[in-house]
């Protein structure tokens, strides 16, 4: 039987000024999606050495969304992603991901070790497909839109992502309210710090989280009743105004980070993407 195996590598964690902050939103973070995604996991992610971690899924979709939900939920951290798919040699049950081996590792390691040197959110495949090379195009079309985003861009990204995700989970609002408290503390640091990134313009945070559940819950009934939907762009009718009741913004000044940001290309990239690793040839 073939598993995804996925190494996660911080990139640059050494220039942050509070390690303490990052290692805190990494643990908090995989600790989170270990549990919403534990339907498909055969070995959770983990700490495999330093700033690395590791899991095993039994899909590649779920790999892709965990890999993507993290890059997410995490910013301004940076990650490489790896995602390798074949057979494992042992399969204790005992045994966590790190003492594991077998050809889905040593692909995944190839594929990590190919992208060591980018400087920016990447995920990459390694599957022995000649389909490889087209999906980790697709996959380096997508970071290059990712990298151009401001702040605002990627908050409004991961809200939208919560109310019409690629697909539905148990979430859990605490935690996002976790996750962006820190992130406004993180940015605040790497402003110090000089770290690189586009973190020029930052607006006050000001969600609605009561009215944010509501609207997640509006949009999944909407999305249960459209099942024969075939979308074009993974953004629903009125989104933008949804949004913009949750942060407390109108939906002009929405839809002028939606459209320089690329959010509506984005996502459905990462629709395809997600489409593309269910068809029968891996």
């Amino acid at each position: 039987m073939k598993y995804a195996t996925i190494m996660i590598d911080i990139i640059e964690s050494r220039h942050y000024h509070t390690r303490y902050e990052v290692q805190n939103i990494l643990m908090s973070s995989i600790s989170y999606l270990n549990s919403i995604y534990s339907y498909a996991l055969k070995k959770e992610v983990i700490s495999s050495a330093g700033d690395e971690f590791q899991g095993l899924f039994l899909d590649l979709q779920t790999a892709f969304l965990y890999a993507r939900k993290l890059q997410l939920i995490i910013y301004p951290i940076k990650i490489r992603c790896a995602i390798g798919y074949g057979e494992i040699k042992y399969d204790v049950e005992e045994w966590t991901s790190s003492a594991l081996d077998g050809e889905a590792y040593y692909l995944c390691r190839d594929a990590i070790n190919s992208i060591s040197k980018r400087k920016n959110n990447v995920i990459c495949f390694n599957t022995e497909s000649k389909y490889d090379k087209y999906l980790n195009v697709f996959c380096l079309s997508n970071t290059t839109i990712k990298t151009k985003q401001s702040q605002m861009a990627w908050l409004i990204e991961l809200i939208a992502d919560f109310i019409f995700p690629i697909v539905s989970t148990d979430e859990n609002i605490s935690f996002y309210q976790f996750i962006l408290e820190n992130r406004i503390r993180l940015i605040e640091l790497e402003k110090w710090n000089g770290m690189k990134g586009n973190f020029k313009y930052n607006e006050p945070l000001s969600i609605n989280f009561e009215f944010l559940l509501e609207i997640k819950q509006l949009l999944e009934d909407k999305t249960a009743f459209e099942s024969g939907f075939c979308m074009k762009e993974f953004w629903t009718h009125g989104m933008s105004t949804y949004i913009a009741q949750i942060m407390n913004s109108t939906r002009q000044n929405i839809d002028r980070y939606v459209n320089l940001g690329k959010i509506k290309e984005s996502r459905t990239m990462d629709k395809a993407i997600y489409e593309l690793l269910g068809e029968e040839i891996w």
